[in-house]
């Protein structure tokens, strides 16, 4: 397993496949696609063959194979499941084309006066404005937060992630990468074979502030990318709800 480059406790949380709850989850927050996009089972992978299959097959259920892991880290690298995506469905919900995306795009003025280009659809939007609100707060009592808050990587451009044929999310414009000069990305520490560097993280108090309003963290995968936001309310509403679900 590669070297895990921050210290934390972890608390093993009991969790399963819930189809039941994953449905409740995509209805609340895409209402309007209630017809299409029932879960009726949810496949669990026990090693990274079958992971990996299914990271390459894109199936919607496959998200919700392992809950994303609120406070903590993945700890094995078959249980990414939040890594991946049915472009099927968010191509239904976001735009099928280039030109679909673009026209739902909206600019929004970041903190350090740079403008982001962020998708309208299904409040993904109103989101990243109620983040940025929060984050505000935060540099009124803290303003060296700034420092992980400015100069952007992006958040809409149409491409696939490097070294495969799947879109990025940013092709969505539902994702945002901060704090790029410090971060750290799996594949990158792998050429490299910088695993045991020490590279500071981004403070708790900002991963919060996004997951709060929807946005899933990549520093929580095992294969992990900690620049990387990303609009996904659906998989932070399965994560909380199964949580609270006796064995």
């Amino acid at each position: 397993m590669f070297y895990r480059f921050f210290f934390f406790i972890f608390l093993a949380n009991f969790a399963f496949a819930n189809p039941k709850i994953a449905t409740q989850c995509l209805l609340q927050h895409y209402p309007h696609f209630k017809d299409n996009w029932e879960i009726a089972s949810i496949s669990t992978p026990k090693n990274i063959a079958q992971y990996n299959l299914a990271l390459e097959s894109s199936k919607l259920a496959d998200s919700f194979a392992y809950p994303y892991p609120l406070k903590s880290y993945a700890m094995e690298s078959y249980k990414d499941s939040t890594r991946i995506r049915d472009y099927a469905f968010l191509k239904s919900i976001y735009g099928d084309s280039k030109a679909n995306v673009e026209s739902h795009l909206k600019p929004l003025q970041w903190l350090d006066g740079t403008t982001l280009l962020f998708n309208t659809q299904n409040g993904a939007y109103e989101a990243l404005l109620r983040t940025k609100l929060r984050l505000e707060k935060l540099l009124k009592t803290n303003p060296l937060f700034m420092q992980y808050l400015k100069n952007i990587g992006g958040t809409y451009k149409w491409r696939k992630i490097s070294g495969t044929n799947r879109l990025s999310p940013h092709s969505f414009g539902i994702a945002m990468d901060i704090n790029v000069a410090q971060s750290r990305y799996w594949l990158w520490d792998l050429k490299h074979k910088a695993f045991q560097q020490n590279i500071p993280m981004i403070p708790q108090v900002i991963i919060q502030a996004f997951e709060e309003e929807g946005f899933i963290w990549g520093g929580r995968w095992w294969h992990y990318d900690t620049m990387h936001f990303e609009y996904r309310p659906e998989i932070l509403c399965y994560a909380k709800k199964v949580k609270t679900l006796k064995p």
